[in-house]
């Protein structure tokens, strides 16, 4: 290996004018050379370095396209093949590009290697010529003409399963047109099945015909993992299969192959095959992925889904799909009540499921079994608090509607709970969970829930108030009378005027709620705004829900907002003004105070991150009214912000009401930006806003093809939310379907949208 010929140029590029991830690139001089050193270990340490800096997590930098050359001699040279191959073809599969002189200058560094690389296909090295395929591959089009006849030769010629199954996905991705006639032999005559699944992936990838006999060929090949293929591609097969048809449109085709799955994972198991497990695995997988997708997916594969629990095996994989589902499973719950009834680590899980789906006898389960079914216990406070919701359960006149009836066997296992000591030590998340560790929150949530019911656990609340203020003070808020309670009240008066900042404002916010007595609290949080801590943003939004009892703390909040705007350089200080606006607004309506500070909000939008901080200065902006009309010209050139929009324009309806246009824009031009930031695969918050803009726009800004699209959103198959914590996506996207028929009532006057 000739190092001069390797490195030629190496010291003519100006790398000290080069930036990547970490600053001044004049240290890849060096890297690149340390790359070829004959010490492993200072090898090794160039390449990390590298991976590091030229290419951090997938981004490329302007010093990323320069190295390439360097890069591609040392490969051809020998040099860290498999791992230097890899790094090119990241760099050239890179979407996230930072500080590049020319949008897809490190793609087509890389492309002007590929005479380097191409040879790479016929190596010796099976190694070597999987990752020369993908790394080709990630070229896409702009790879040309050689390298397709490159792989189409290397596909005629390879024999090894793997990597003719790389080969055969990177000749489709470089020819799509020659996709289909690749992947028809592939699936009709004897290819392996490694060649087989990547032929499979292709077929949906690009939208080839899929039909009976494709979804047949998928079960067969369950589990598609078994087969080594889609690791170096970074794709779970049947996951990725599903994912696929679905983005088709193909919903009836999807459920049917993730049914035929899980029916396959079903008999393997009944044959005692080795395989049985992982086919669970990836059958079920598949199909969770495909709930959060597919509104219609769960009721219809439920059925699939229901024989894993007769295994001891698979059970508790199904566990955490019947709570997030949210479908009445009348049938589950006999074999659920035998697992919870147990004594095993799944009978928590069981419970958990039982609780959530709205079983009467789950309750008194959890009486008995209180200590030990943490998760359970998590599952009914979600349940009583409203995060999740029963599917199953209906009410009797007269009978109590809360979502997790008061039962008095219950409410004795939780005084006994919570009269329980603390350990000395803080309890391991990994021994019992999160839901352990939260168990006092937990257990007061439940007593909160039931109010007045739970007025026989004030004794044990009132003794676990110091060790838990918060959720401990809420629950006393909640179940305590003021009238006949005064050992409450008097408990939680002396707790808000002892400890830290943070116990007192816990036990002057309950007293408040509980007596409507703002004085404590407002005493405590006068400390927290003169401090300027860490928790600003949070005693601010304390203090606004205060409303006109926080007129005492208005000089303070006059303070905060006159502060210069150097100092909320931080997120949660200019969120804080920006609360601190908001009250200050409703509490003097002085709208010199607050208009530059929500000027200086909106002007977040030029920052990394600072969306959310622009959306809430918006929200501002619209509780001022007309009066906000000044900041019309900071708001209307963010509207081309498809993430920004509807805060924008739920902004600019408040600020021109009952006006034709809003900042020089008709209201169908509006609509048309709020539309175009719908999207799958939102949070629910962003997926709200969306209605809430169009609802404020009125019906006369829309057109058909507009209501069309908003009957999408709230009929269509393709969930919007999908986002969040996993768990909840399917509610809070059924929650999203219900206001958005109420929307699209609104807009049309068509009660046929209930």
């Amino acid at each position: 290996m000739d190092l001069r010929l390797v490195f030629a140029d190496l010291d003519r590029v100006d790398w000290s004018r080069l930036q990547h991830a970490y600053g001044s690139a004049e240290d890849v001089p060096a890297l690149l050379r340390d790359l070829a050193s004959p010490v492993e270990k200072t090898a090794a340490e160039a390449e990390e370095e590298l991976w590091s800096s030229i290419v951090h997590q997938g981004t490329v930098y302007a010093a990323t396209a320069p190295a390439v050359p360097f890069l591609a001699r040392l490969v051809a040279e020998g040099v860290r093949r498999s791992a230097l191959l890899g790094m090119l073809g990241v760099i050239a599969g890179s979407g996230d590009e930072h500080g590049l002189p020319v949008p897809g200058a490190a793609r087509d560094a890389v492309v002007a290697q590929l005479g380097l690389l191409l040879p790479l296909l016929a190596d010796d090295d099976r190694e070597v010529r999987r990752i020369t395929a993908w790394a080709v591959a990630q070229c896409r089009a702009a790879a040309g003409a050689d390298a397709r006849v490159a792989l189409r030769a290397r596909w005629a010629a390879e024999r090894d399963p793997a990597v003719r199954a790389d080969v055969l996905t990177a000749c489709a991705l470089l020819d799509p047109a020659a996709a289909g006639e690749l992947c028809a032999a592939a699936l009709a005559g004897d290819e392996p099945a490694p060649v087989q699944v990547a032929a499979l992936l292709v077929t949906a990838d690009c939208g080839l015909p899929w039909d009976a006999e494709t979804t047949a060929c998928v079960t067969a090949l369950v589990p598609l993992e078994r087969h080594g293929f889609g690791g170096l591609w970074e794709r779970e097969p049947l996951h990725a299969i599903a994912e696929a048809l679905h983005g088709r449109g193909e919903v009836d085709t999807v459920i049917d192959l993730v049914g035929s799955a899980l029916g396959r994972a079903v008999a393997l198991r009944l044959q005692g095959s080795e395989h049985a497990q992982t086919a669970t695995t990836e059958a079920r997988w598949a199909a969770e992925s495909l709930a959060r997708r597919s509104r219609t997916a769960p009721a219809r594969l439920l059925p699939a889904v229901l024989p894993l629990l007769d295994d001891p095996a698979t059970a508790p994989g199904v566990f955490s799909l019947l709570r997030a589902w949210g479908q009445p499973v009348p049938a589950a719950v006999p074999a659920l009540l035998a697992i919870a009834r147990g004594d095993d680590d799944s009978a928590d899980g069981a419970l958990a499921a039982l609780v959530c789906l709205g079983a009467p006898e789950a309750t008194g389960l959890l009486a008995r079994h209180l200590p030990e079914r943490p998760r359970a216990l998590e599952a009914a406070y979600r349940l009583a608090a409203g995060e999740i919701r029963s599917p199953g359960r209906t009410h009797a006149p007269g009978e109590d509607r809360t979502p997790l009836p008061y039962d008095p066997e219950l409410l004795d296992a939780i005084r006994v709970r919570l009269a329980v000591e603390p350990p000395g030590e803080r309890r391991s998340v990994i021994g019992g969970s999160l839901a352990a560790v939260n168990e006092p929150v937990y257990l007061s949530g439940l007593l909160a829930a039931w109010g007045g019911q739970a007025r026989a656990a004030l004794p044990e609340l009132l003794a676990a108030l110091s060790r838990h203020p918060l959720p401990v003070g809420r629950a006393l808020a909640a179940v305590a009378d003021p009238r006949a309670d005064a050992d409450v009240v008097e408990a939680l008066r002396a707790q808000a005027r002892q400890g830290p900042p943070a116990t007192r404002q816990a036990a002057a916010g309950a007293l408040h709620s509980l007596t409507g007595d703002a004085d404590p609290l407002v005493s405590v949080l006068s400390e927290l705004l003169a401090e300027r801590g860490n928790s600003l943003d949070h005693t601010v939004t304390v203090t606004a829900s205060l409303g006109e009892a926080a007129r005492p703390l208005l000089p303070l909040l006059r303070t905060l907002l006159a502060e210069p705007p150097q100092s909320r350089e931080t997120m949660p200080a200019i969120r804080a003004a920006l609360g601190a606006a908001a009250l200050v607004w409703e509490l003097t309506g002085d709208e010199q105070a607050v208009l530059p500070v929500i000027r200086e909000g909106l002007a977040w939008a030029s920052r990394a991150w600072g969306q959310e901080t622009v959306k809430r200065a918006a929200e501002v902006a619209g509780l001022l009214g007309p009066t906000a009309g000044p900041l019309v010209p900071d708001l209307v050139p963010l509207l081309d912000d498809p993430e920004l929009s509807p805060a924008l324009v739920l902004a600019l309806t408040s600020i021109c009401p009952g006006a034709d246009t809003l900042g020089g824009l008709p209201r169908t031009t509006l609509a048309d930006r709020v539309l175009a930031a719908v999207r799958p695969g939102w949070y629910a918050r962003s997926a709200s806003a969306v209605l809430k803009a169009c609802a404020a726009l009125g019906p006369a800004a829309f057109t058909d093809a507009q209501l069309d699209l908003i009957r999408d959103l709230a009929d269509g198959d393709r969930r919007m939310v999908g986002a969040g914590l996993q768990d909840r996506i399917i509610l809070d996207d059924e929650h999203f379907r219900t206001e958005a028929r109420k929307v699209l009532r609104t807009l049309t006057g068509d009660a046929s949208n209930a």
